[in-house]
């Protein structure tokens, strides 16, 4: 019984943190900063070693919204935009051509 208790406790926790995924913060001694929470609409959370909300960020097509603990917008970061190369890759080789001549 205690056993069955144990499984469905686990089962339960598993069911409510379904979705987020979470990350924990090291500083560059080792020391615990604190970790970050992504949601399952893409929001993560940065939270300090203490628990409290510092940042919230959400990224959607190249584009990274940053808001404030509080939700207020600050900002916007946009990944670079490469062009794409004017060959494709793995397009098959044209036969050579013959050379012309002009003006005969």
């Amino acid at each position: 019984m205690k056993y069955l208790i144990t499984l469905l406790l686990i089962a339960q926790a598993i069911l409510l943190v379904r979705g987020a995924a979470a990350q924990a913060i090291y500083g560059p001694t080792g020391e615990y900063r604190g970790y970050s929470q992504t949601s399952p609409s893409g929001v993560t959370n940065v939270y300090n070693a203490t628990g409290q909300n510092v940042q919230s960020f959400q990224t959607d097509n190249g584009q990274t919204n940053f808001y404030s603990p509080q939700g207020a917008y600050q900002g916007t970061s946009t990944t670079p935009f490469y062009a794409t190369p004017n060959t494709s890759i793995n397009a098959p080789r044209q036969a050579p051509q013959a050379p012309s001549v002009k003006g005969w």
